[in-house]
């Protein structure tokens, strides 16, 4: 009997057991992770005959700059051009109230006149003498003294009337010149890039216009001592625009030989002009130093950078990988490199922000 029950209660300790092997502990529930593969876009690498340059960035600048101020003190009356406007040389920027010149002018230039005439008038008198006693002296009847008197005040007339012209054509000069205090014009064609002038206002010399010349335009730089040596005047310079995202055509005009902190100021002349570029765009120049041949070019946009290192991501058999870089010099929205890099390696332009090395990717 005691045998059949511990038989019993064996049974049931294994069938519980075995009920309990079967379940499934809640805790070893497995996650499954699914392995992201990020879709890029890629291109093609180039060979090509590249050159070391040193990078720079510039501030674009108007070739001449000209401040034209109010010349005379006075009631502003006409005010012609407004910031943005573009004046020819001769165009009458403003007007200053001259009635109190005109008044004074016209007064003097009317005193002036009527010297001239009175002079004139008393050579007149003295040429009729000087004929009527030389006639009187040929027929014996005038004595050579009263010739002699004649002929010094021919001469006495003559010069006062030489000096009565000649001071009154100074005069007139001398207050068409002051006249243009009061009618300013344009010295130049160009941009009128400020204004400090309105009309009724009391004018100074410190009332006026800033005008631009935009015939040609500069960019203003700075290089390192270490490469000081390396450019000359008239080398040629690309300059890239960014606001444009325009390539132009440059080259160097001046080389200051005075450095600040170790950088030395320099000046290109641009020679490609953009309807579109304004003084105070700024742009990055690649002023070339040595050339090396037989280098790599690529896309601008497939260059990554972080903590000073340069690099590029590669397709190789659906991984990203990192190749470290060295650039040499940038055109437009290609740069050349050194690298490991061959022609046949698939670049990444598209999507490289997602990747790290080793990354699964898709080109699409």
């Amino acid at each position: 009997m005691l045998n059949n029950k511990l038989k019993l209660m064996m049974g049931v300790l294994v069938i519980c057991l075995s009920f309990t092997g079967c379940a499934k502990p809640a805790t070893e529930d497995l996650v499954k992770t699914e392995t992201q593969v990020v879709p890029v876009s890629v291109t093609s690498i180039e060979y090509g005959d590249v050159y070391e340059s040193v990078y720079s960035i510039g501030e674009v600048k108007s070739s001449d700059i000209f401040h034209v101020n109010a010349m005379a003190a006075g009631k502003v009356t006409e005010v012609n051009y407004g910031v943005g406007d573009l004046v020819n040389e001769g165009d009458v920027l403003f007007k200053v109230e001259a009635d109190d010149f005109d008044s004074d002018m016209n007064s003097k230039l009317t005193q002036a006149s009527n010297g001239v005439s009175q002079a004139k008038l008393g050579l007149d008198n003295a040429t009729t003498n000087l004929d009527r006693v030389q006639k009187l002296y040929d027929g014996g009847v005038s004595s050579k003294a009263e010739l002699d008197n004649a002929k010094s005040s021919y001469d006495n007339s003559k010069i006062t009337y030489s000096n009565a012209v000649n001071s009154y054509e100074t005069l007139k000069y001398s207050y068409n010149s002051a006249s243009e205090n009061y009618e300013i014009t344009s010295p130049v064609t160009g941009i009128i890039t400020s204004n400090t002038i309105v009309k009724d206002m009391m004018a100074s010399n410190q009332n006026g216009f800033t005008i631009e010349v935009i015939d040609t335009y500069k960019v203003s730089s700075s290089i390192g001592s270490k490469y000081i040596n390396d450019i000359k005047v008239g080398q040629e310079v690309e300059v890239y625009v960014s606001t444009l995202d325009t390539l132009l055509n440059g080259s160097i005009k001046s080389v200051s030989l005075n450095a600040t902190n170790g950088m030395y100021p320099i000046e290109i002349q641009l020679e490609t002009i953009d309807e579109r570029l304004k003084s105070g765009m700024y742009s990055e120049l690649w002023i070339v130093t040595s050339d090396v041949a037989n280098g790599l070019w690529i896309p601008s946009m497939a260059l990554m950078q972080e903590n000073g290192d340069s690099f590029v991501y590669t397709v190789d058999n659906g991984m990203a990988e990192k190749v470290m870089v060295e650039v040499l010099s940038m055109r437009g929205d290609e740069i050349a490199i050194k690298s490991s890099l061959s022609q046949e390696d698939q670049l990444i332009t598209f999507g490289k922000e997602y990747v790290m090395q080793g990354s699964e990717v898709e080109i699409k």
